[in-house]
């Protein structure tokens, strides 16, 4: 039998290569995409879109983009019960309140007129077989629990793992707290022979809410025991007791929310209502009621914006909360203004809240009126963890200070020739030792630099041109103890403090200002404040709401704190419902990033 040739050459070899089949490719790879895709979905990431505004500012959902009129700040206002409604029906958004300076408009008055945004669309990164847990501060996506599917549709809720199994977590004062010491036992009973920590026939029960033993449903002296003696010692680190919980500075950046840009100001108030960044005099009004001089110069009288400084002595700005609701036209008779310009001149600073503009649209009500839309007063609490900012030209031998002032406190970052020191003026140093820590940072003489200062969750930050300077545990302090807020006084020598926290000389007077010794310029000064996780149930501003956190579940908040169903109304989250953690948002084009 003969042998076969095997070709030699390219060219015979090509000849015997078997003919292609173009459509036989094209259905492989599209085969091949589909169960990548599917593989992908299934193990690895999906996609979601965002309705609601339980996370607002973070993640957006159903929005419309508003750009005051008067102060051109752009920010979002949700318009979900616009598209989705609630109850099954939808409710027009006809206005909006600016939270920067608080005008109250209508949206037919914009040009353009804003139009509906779907939510942002986001990435979840799922834990491969749920090798990986969330972590504190993670945006996570999870099944509902009380209906995780509804009609056939899945029931998706999105929040911030904030509580773990076996803690108990406690809301004070807009911040959070922990401990793990607690232990609930199921045969504890009270004087009438009830169970005080009952569990479920059926574990799978547990994420409920009346097993997270609130001291919002029920009295637990478990709970409210240590936490009272907690905050009695300074909620001290290390001992057993509640302790902060701290946020990274992704997640505090994230959280920021404006309260006012001063280089926003709604030029029709120049010299008819008092701008909020003013020059403090350097003495108190005499009996005749003149007050002491100033000696920084600014570029308007009415609403200054650039402000200079050369003197050796130490010398403030200082900035009050000027935010009534307001709206144009200005005039007394309007039957639908709720201040007039008078009133505006007239009003008194008041303490800094937690409103927020994504939640401020309003609807028509029966008489055909514009009325917010029910916040329950959520959004009137006093936030006492602030952020300032500002651009800084300072001499050589010069130095600035950025001040911000919470409850009976005030604490200051001071930059002076390359180094920053942190300050505590107010409280016992001998009760609660702050030992005044410096680190070098990078300031050139007569460049202009931005200086960022933060007080958030007794913690102080730092960032110069962006970058922060670390300072470690060091800038971590204890809050006043209930003590020592008994102790402060007024100028007068009256108590001063309210139950929320706040006191008229610090949080009223002086919430954030910003001094100088030498030749010094400031500008572009903005005030941000940190999220405030609001109570359910509890009244009582000087009590916490304390939840315990069943093992093998998840306590969930919305950073929308105020407006936000999550585990303070309906419990916790199982960890077979956990989805996985979101972490970037796709669309649209202009929130394109990840998450933080």
């Amino acid at each position: 039998m003969p042998e076969i040739a095997e070709p030699t050459t390219a060219d015979e070899k090509k000849k015997h290569t078997a003919p292609r089949d173009a459509a036989r490719e094209a259905v492989e790879t599209i085969v091949f995409v589909v169960v990548l895709v599917l593989l992908l979905k299934l193990f690895v990431t999906e996609a979601f879109v965002i309705p609601t505004g339980s996370m607002a500012e973070t993640l957006y959902g159903y929005q419309k983009i508003v750009k005051c009129p008067k102060c051109e700040h752009e920010f979002p206002v949700n318009s979900h019960d616009e598209v989705e409604g609630r109850d099954g029906k939808r409710t027009a958004l006809v206005g909006y309140t600016c939270p920067n300076c608080r005008h109250k408009g209508r949206i037919e008055d914009l040009k353009p007129v804003p139009q509906n945004n779907t939510g942002d669309r986001v990435l979840v990164l799922k834990p491969l077989y749920h090798l990986r847990d969330p972590q504190r501060g993670d945006v996570v996506v999870f099944k509902f629990p009380e209906k995780p599917q509804e009609k056939y549709t899945a029931q998706n809720y999105i929040k911030r793992a904030m509580g773990f199994g076996g803690e108990t977590i406690g809301i004070y004062r807009g911040d959070l707290f922990v401990t793990r010491s607690l232990d609930y036992p199921p045969d504890a009973v009270d004087e009438h022979g009830s169970l005080l920590y009952p569990r479920p026939p059926d574990s799978v029960d547990l994420w409920k809410p009346q097993y997270m033993y609130s001291t919002v449903a029920q009295s637990n002296p478990l709970s409210t025991g240590l936490f009272d003696a907690s905050r009695g010692a300074g909620f001290p680190a290390g001992r057993g007791g509640f302790e902060m919980i701290r946020k990274g500075e992704a997640q505090l950046l994230a959280d920021l929310r404006i309260v006012w840009d001063n280089d926003q100001q709604p030029t029709e108030l120049a010299g008819k209502v008092p701008p909020r960044w003013y020059a403090a005099p350097t003495a108190p009004a005499n009996p005749m009621g003149v007050a002491g001089p100033t000696h920084w110069t600014g570029d308007n009288r009415d609403q200054p914006k650039v402000f200079g400084h050369e003197r050796a002595e130490l010398d403030w700005i200082r900035y009050r909360h000027l935010a009534m609701p307001w709206r144009e036209p200005l005039v007394a008779d309007d039957a639908h203004s709720p201040h007039d310009l008078e009133s505006l001149a007239k009003q008194s600073p008041m303490p800094i809240d937690n409103f927020l503009g994504y939640n401020a649209g309003m609807s028509l009500d029966a008489a055909n009126q514009m009325m917010p839309r029910d916040s329950q007063g959520m959004d009137k609490l006093w936030v006492g963890d602030l952020c300032v900012e500002c651009k800084a030209t300072i001499a050589a031998g010069a130095e600035v200070v950025l001040e911000l002032s919470r409850g009976v406190n005030r604490f200051q970052a001071t930059f002076a020739e390359g180094k920053v020191t942190l300050s505590r003026i107010g409280a016992d140093p001998s009760d609660t030792p702050f030992g005044n820590p410096t680190r070098p940072c990078k300031l050139a003489a007569g460049s202009t630099h931005t200086l960022r200062f933060a007080n958030v969750d007794a913690r102080l930050w730092v960032w110069v041109d962006g970058s922060r300077i670390d300072f470690g545990t060091e800038a971590d302090y204890m809050p006043a103890t209930p003590e020592q807020e008994a102790a402060f006084k007024d100028a007068d020598g009256k108590p001063d403090l309210n139950p929320e926290g706040w006191t008229k000389t610090n949080d009223v007077d002086a919430p954030a200002s910003v001094g100088a010794k030498g030749k010094v310029t400031v500008q572009s000064i903005k005030l941000h404040r940190d999220v405030y996780y609001t109570r359910r149930g509890n009244s009582d501003a000087a009590k916490a709401s304390l939840y315990y956190v069943q093992p093998g579940h998840y306590m969930c908040l919305g950073d929308n704190s105020a407006h936000s169903s999550d585990s303070r109304d309906w419990g916790t989250v199982p960890q077979r419902l956990m989805l996985g953690k979101a972490v970037f948002v796709f669309w649209p084009y202009n929130r394109i990033g990840f998450i933080k």
